[in-house]
């Protein structure tokens, strides 16, 4: 029996180009779409305006102009993003200790021990909003989502429009899950959507009637129990605070280039760029990862290849001779997109001390490299490789997956 929580789950509506119509009122009731530079063919974000004429996040430029010519594209400027989610974090946590920074425009907020001292939940939720506005934009606003657990909370704060706010209560959780799409809800990914497809399963009320045995079955002892437990809408989970956060499984970075990379060795230091990035990211975190994944694609070729080492790594030089040999067999004419993974990480500290010299002298090269871009900026060295080129450089939403960098980030908002 679950007990009675009160959990917001306060979401950001279009985060990246609702900032840039705060920041230039030029922008607002405008359809923007959100570019990562000048030249770049993918958007990464859409205004509510832009949503409204059929021009969603991920679509390429040439297809958002087809729906609408002028649409206005804006290159991404993180560190104003940063900005306002410093100031949105610190307005979300000071309802409660127990407020977890799910992504850069997304907070769960367990009230259930203070509620009282604010008001109520209602009462909590439109302070938020004033808040928002108040203290960060007057075009700034968001979407709540109020109920006993996190799974119903973020669900409702997807299923409220621009400004929104909704309460599930226990009541009403089947009338709402059943109006939803199974893969619309948090937890419930496409892969595990195509395997309940096969079995002629396609809505929440097939799946509440399949009995437990049946799902275990099909989906095994993890996700068996865990379908049984979405189609009703239970969820125990705790709202994380960042004092608590799970030390991340995984570091990496991709990128889609501004042009088609036919050379080799162009494509080569875009790997070795993102490697660097990755493997950085592991060593802030004091971490070092034995499986890697690297993903190129072009055109209509997709290209996918990964190994598990007997050895754990950190280095982006290890990283990238690693890749390489992975992409031995790609034939592809050109490269428009990479992406790198170093997972299953461990700390640095249950790890072996290197013993050979030569291994000494290339962590203390690294260890100092780092403290050099750690006080001038990332990037202030870096491998020769990569000179004379524009080198990609890290963004704030990339880091944010990181256990470390979102102490830190919410420490410093403090």
């Amino acid at each position: 029996m679950e007990s009675q929580r009160i959990i917001l789950h306060v979401d950001l509506n279009s985060f990246f180009a609702t900032a840039e119509q705060q920041a230039n009122p030029k922008l607002r009731g405008k359809p923007v779409g959100i570019i990562k530079a000048t030249g770049r063919t993918c958007l990464i974000a859409t205004s509510v305006e832009a949503k409204k004429l059929g021009i969603k996040t991920g679509m390429s430029v040439h297809e958002a102009k087809k729906n609408y010519a002028k649409i206005i594209l804006v290159p991404a400027d993180f560190d104003k993003y940063e900005d306002i989610t410093f100031r949105f974090i610190n307005i979300c946590k000071t309802y409660s200790p127990v407020c977890e920074v799910f992504s850069l425009d997304e907070c769960f907020i367990d009230i259930t021990e203070s509620e009282r001292l604010f008001g109520g939940f209602l009462n909590i939720a439109f302070e938020i909003k004033e808040r928002l506005r108040s203290e960060v934009g007057e075009w700034m606003s968001c979407s709540i989502g109020i109920s006993h657990n996190r799974l119903l909370a973020k669900l409702g704060g997807s299923l409220v429009k621009y400004d929104g706010l909704i309460y599930i209560d226990k009541k009403s959780v089947f009338e709402v899950l059943d109006k939803c799409e199974l893969t619309g809800v948090l937890g419930l990914g496409h892969g595990l959507g195509r395997h309940l497809g096969t079995l002629g399963i396609d809505n929440f009320p097939k799946l509440r009637n399949c009995p437990l045995p049946y799902l275990i079955s099909n989906f095994g002892p993890f996700w068996g129990p865990h379908l049984y437990n979405l189609a009703r809408g239970i969820d125990g989970s705790p709202v994380n605070s960042f004092h608590s956060l799970a030390d991340a499984k995984s570091v990496g970075r991709t990128y889609t280039t501004h042009r088609n990379l036919y050379k080799k060795e162009e494509i080569e230091r875009l790997i070795r760029n993102l490697c660097e990035e990755a493997a950085a990211k592991a060593r802030r975190m004091k971490m070092a990862g034995r499986y890697v994944g690297i993903a190129l694609r072009g055109a209509e070729n997709h290209f996918w290849r990964h190994i598990t080492l007997k050895h754990y790594l950190d280095d982006g030089r290890d990283l990238f001779d690693i890749c390489l040999r992975l992409t031995e067999t790609w034939r592809g004419e050109y490269v428009r997109f990479c992406g790198i993974t170093l997972s299953m990480l461990t700390k640095k500290e249950y790890l072996p001390t290197p013993l050979l010299s030569s291994d000494l002298r290339r962590e203390k090269l690294i260890d100092a490299m780092d403290k050099v871009n750690l006080v001038w900026g990332d990037y202030a060295v870096y491998p020769a490789q990569l000179l004379g080129t524009n080198i990609i450089r890290p963004e704030v939403n990339g880091y944010f997956g990181d256990k470390t960098f979102r102490l830190n980030f919410l420490r410093s908002s403090g």
